[in-house]
């Protein structure tokens, strides 16, 4: 009894220090390898330039942070079937390549931040890696997310963007996330939030993306996010948020949208009702414009402040100079449009002008500004039916009060003395075939049709006499 005994504590012995062999003796000469808690092999800040040769197939947990290594070969952890953890951030890495984490099928943290020269990464590279619970991509240099990046990270609950150079959300670009809890997006160039760009995110919690260059928030983009519970757009360049994209996320408790250039005019009041409504945290909406609501907090304003459109003098976006325009992304809302009755219904101002201060439907010959050979500007020539404040219409183009035909001059056209009322020189005659006004185009100058008529007329004489006195016979 006793022989076996101590037979069996010989072999538990054995066993035990054939363990320890296995994660001593291959160690690299650059780390650390124990196996408490779990079999580790720890080489931070050591230097390296590569992935050192020789890490123990055994290993569960992986730290190369702190390195200068550039690349991540194909074969580099292929033979760590138990891994699980893996740090490769702050190192200089440049390229990984597509199979460098195939086969870690047990893998659920993986940290690649901070190697600002990453810059892109192949779509396959997360491809098999279906316990990653973890992924750092912060830092890295990236401006786009390539189709597919995230295919199949069912496991995926937290997801690190910030801090990159992303221009752009693609398309469904975390349809497979239906697990993911935490997004950080914060800290890029992304001027847009499209309509699928979170499309089956069903679980997500957190949406950070403040700091960004948002201009645009399609009413549809968090139809999903029912779950949502913290969102953060503030930095960014919004100057109106449609209360639709607003609606779905019934769990939201954190909202935070301040240093934004709100604009507070009509098109902010579904925003503002929704603010009304909200019951969770919110941050100051501070109002950029009208410049009479400048400073002025949206949730605090009154619902008849918000009244007018303010579409002319609008904040610089970053985003416009490519070419689109606040309102091309936008669209011009029912508030802003003028009607079809009233083409004056919006003013610069941002006040709704009424039918009686509708400006002329035509401007009296001679009003007109020297040199403008298109003829005056109406209401309708500039952008959505209101004047661009280089060329606001004068006091006296405004029909006044009470008017009864606010679409017909109130002054009587200006008519040009005909030739046969003044004793005209011949040369005189031909300058005013042209009208002293200079147009001769007018309604206002029709009356003057047949004094002109006259004046071309002399010179035919003129010349009819002449050869009859002298033609030979």
């Amino acid at each position: 009894m006793k022989r076996a005994s101590a037979g069996g504590s010989r072999l538990l012995a054995w066993v035990l220090w054939l363990q320890a062999w296995q994660v001593a003796a291959p160690c690299p000469g650059a780390c650390v390898c124990y196996n408490e808690p779990k079999v580790t092999t720890s080489c931070p800040q050591q230097g390296l330039q590569a992935v050192p040769i020789g890490i123990p197939a055994s290993s569960q947990r992986i730290f190369l942070h702190g390195n200068r290594i550039s690349h991540v070969p194909a074969a580099g952890f292929h033979a760590c079937r138990n891994l699980t953890i893996l740090w490769l951030h702050s190192n200089a890495l440049a390229r990984i390549d597509a199979t460098a984490f195939s086969g870690l099928t047990l893998l659920e943290q993986l940290d690649l931040s901070d190697n600002a020269q990453l810059r892109t990464v192949d779509p396959a590279t997360f491809q098999g890696l279906g316990r990653l619970h973890t992924l750092h991509l912060d830092r890295c240099g990236l401006q786009e997310l390539g189709p597919g990046l995230f295919r199949g990270l069912a496991a995926l609950q937290y997801l690190y963007l910030q801090d990159n150079g992303l221009q752009a959300l693609p398309d469904d670009a975390f349809r497979d996330l239906g697990n993911l809890t935490h997004l950080f997006l914060h800290g890029n160039r992304i001027p847009s939030v499209p309509e699928r760009a979170f499309r089956g995110l069903h679980s997500l919690d957190r949406l950070l993306l403040h700091q960004n260059r948002v201009a645009y928030v399609h009413p549809h983009a968090f139809r999903d996010l029912g779950r949502l519970m913290t969102l953060y757009l503030f930095a960014n360049n919004l100057s109106m948020l449609p209360a639709e994209a607003l609606a779905p996320l019934r769990a939201l408790q954190y909202l935070r949208l301040n240093d934004n250039p709100w604009v507070c005019d009509c098109r902010a009041r579904p925003l503002w009702a929704w603010l009304q409504k909200f019951r969770g945290s919110s941050s100051e909406v501070l109002c950029n414009l009208p410049m009479r609501l400048a400073g002025r907090d949206l949730k605090r304003l009154a619902a008849n402040d918000l009244e007018g459109c303010a579409v002319a003098a609008r904040p610089f976006h970053p985003i416009w100079t490519s070419g689109a325009t606040d309102e091309e992304l936008l669209g011009l809302p029912k508030c802003c449009q003028p009607d079809a009755a009233d083409k004056a219904s919006v003013l610069e101002s941002g006040r709704p002008a009424s039918a009686g201060n509708a400006l002329k439907g035509r401007v009296p010959p001679g009003d007109s500004p020297p040199g403008n050979s298109s003829g005056p500007r109406h209401i309708n020539d500039s952008p959505f039916g209101t004047l661009p404040s280089s060329a606001e219409p004068p006091l006296t183009a405004l029909q006044p009060e009470g008017s009864e035909s606010p679409g017909v001059p109130t002054t009587g056209p200006r008519r040009r003395p005909g030739c046969s009322r003044k004793n005209r020189t011949r040369s005189q005659c031909r300058l005013g075939q042209a009208g002293s006004g200079g147009s001769g185009t007018s309604d206002a100058e029709g009356s003057g049709a047949l004094p002109a008529l006259a004046c071309s007329l002399v010179p035919l004489g003129l010349v009819l006499v002449l050869w009859t006195m002298f033609a030979p016979c």
